[in-house]
C-alpha cells in the first residue's frame, strides 16, 4: 500500500500521494491518508554561506541515507518535502523523485540539516506541532 501524507499547517494543506506533492485546499476520500500537523521548520540562514559551501566542504557527509551532496542532487532537481517529526525523533525527506521516495535522515544531524535547508531555492519544510498550535 502506498504511503499517502496530509501535512495540515496554520495556512495551508500539502498532500503527497505516493508520488506527487500538491498543494491542497481540500480532500473528499481521506481513506489511508496519514495527517499530521506541522509547522514551518525552524531554519538557520548565514548570509556569506551558500549551496554550493555544503556541497564544497560537506558533500560527502552522510545524513542518513544519503549525503549531502546526493541530498542536493535531490533537492534541486524534484519538489520534496522535509518533515521533522520530534515525538518520534526522525527526519523524513519525502520526494517526488522515481515516483515518490521516502529518504530518512538522521535526527542528530537536525542542527546542521537547519542550516542547509536554509540554503535551499526551494521544496517544503515543516516539523511536528500539535492541534492547539494549528488553532490558535
Amino acid at each position: 500500500m502506498v504511503t499517502k501524507f496530509l501535512f495540515i499547517t496554520k495556512d495551508k494543506k500539502f498532500y503527497f500521494d505516493g508520488k506527487k506533492i500538491k498543494e491542497v485546499k481540500s480532500l473528499d476520500d481521506l481513506n489511508g491518508v496519514k495527517i499530521i500537523f506541522a509547522r514551518p521548520m525552524i531554519v538557520y540562514d548565514i548570509d556569506k554561506i551558500g549551496l554550493a559551501y555544503f556541497e564544497e566542504n560537506y558533500g560527502n557527509l552522510v545524513v542518513g541515507d544519503y549525503t549531502v551532496q546526493n541530498l542536493i542532487d535531490i533537492i534541486l532537481s524534484y519538489n520534496f518535502i522535509v518533515y521533522v517529526d520530534h515525538g518520534s525523533k526522525s527526519i523524513s525527506l519525502i520526494s517526488e523523485s522515481k515516483g515518490g521516495v521516502i529518504i530518512s535522515l538522521n535526527y542528530s544531524a537536525l542542527d546542521f540539516l537547519r542550516y542547509f535547508f536554509a540554503k535551499v531555492p526551494k521544496g517544503i519544510l515543516l516539523e511536528s506541532t500539535d492541534f492547539d498550535f494549528i488553532n490558535n
